[in-house]
């Protein structure tokens, strides 16, 4: 039946498809009030925004690559790619993100939201993912201070209530010398399609151009998104 104008209408999780949702940890509401977990997924507002962003992708640029994912996120569908290595803390297929037990050039997509925050020697790790990228590599990461600072902060030992290492501000693109190293960096905001709330700023970096350029494209195809572009390199 096809719904009329006056009906409400009914906030659906674009991971699952699920309607129904519930608090978040610790019985947070959305910023709106609302509950903003999908009852059948799990999924939050940041996982919904992460994803409405992912499909903005053209799926040719996905389909032949190896992707790698650091912490389960069902943000990202395995099926997209033409391989997908997926890295647990502690699970059966834990890698160490500072020693990547793989070859050089084994990947051409890593994604890592939330992660690099809590490794101690985050330049040596952001090398090894760089060593373990191709050619091809896209990099996406989400920072779990949303970028709000002009500044990042370090410290030696574990702090905060989660334990972090790294709080990191605008200025990451210095810290890892992403120009230095040939990466065009790109930012971009877009709300969870249940809530509204604009949550995590997702960050692409790309070793190709074209792939900055096709990126920023379809990013800037989407009217609900802000696309902000940080770096890009000349050639």
């Amino acid at each position: 039946m096809l719904a009329r104008l006056s009906d409400p209408v009914v906030a659906r999780c674009n991971i699952c498809g699920g309607t129904e949702f519930e608090p978040g940890p610790r019985g947070r509401p959305s910023p709106d009030g609302g509950p903003p977990r999908c009852v059948n997924c799990g999924s939050l507002e940041r996982h919904r925004a992460l994803r409405r962003a992912f499909v903005l992708i053209p799926q040719p640029m996905l389909a032949w690559r190896r992707a790698l994912q650091f912490a389960p996120d069902s943000s990202l569908d395995e099926s997209w790619f033409r391989s997908f290595e997926g890295s647990e803390y502690g699970g059966e297929n834990s890698i160490d993100m500072q020693a990547i037990d793989r070859p050089d050039g084994s990947y051409d997509f890593i994604s890592l939201s939330l992660v690099l925050e809590f490794v101690p020697d985050d330049r040596g790790a952001f090398s090894e993912l760089l060593r373990v990228g191709s050619d091809d590599l896209i990099l996406h990461l989400t920072f779990n201070s949303g970028l709000t600072g002009e500044e990042s902060s370090h410290t030696e030992e574990p702090s905060g209530e989660y334990g972090h290492y790294h709080d990191y501000g605008r200025d990451f693109e210095q810290r890892f010398e992403t120009a230095e190293r040939g990466l065009s960096t790109l930012i971009i905001e877009i709300p969870d399609p249940v809530t509204g709330d604009v949550t995590y700023p997702f960050c692409f970096l790309c070793r190709r151009r074209i792939d900055a350029e096709t990126l920023a494209a379809a990013f800037e195809a989407e009217p609900a998104a802000s696309l902000e572009s940080l770096t890009r390199v000349p050639g």
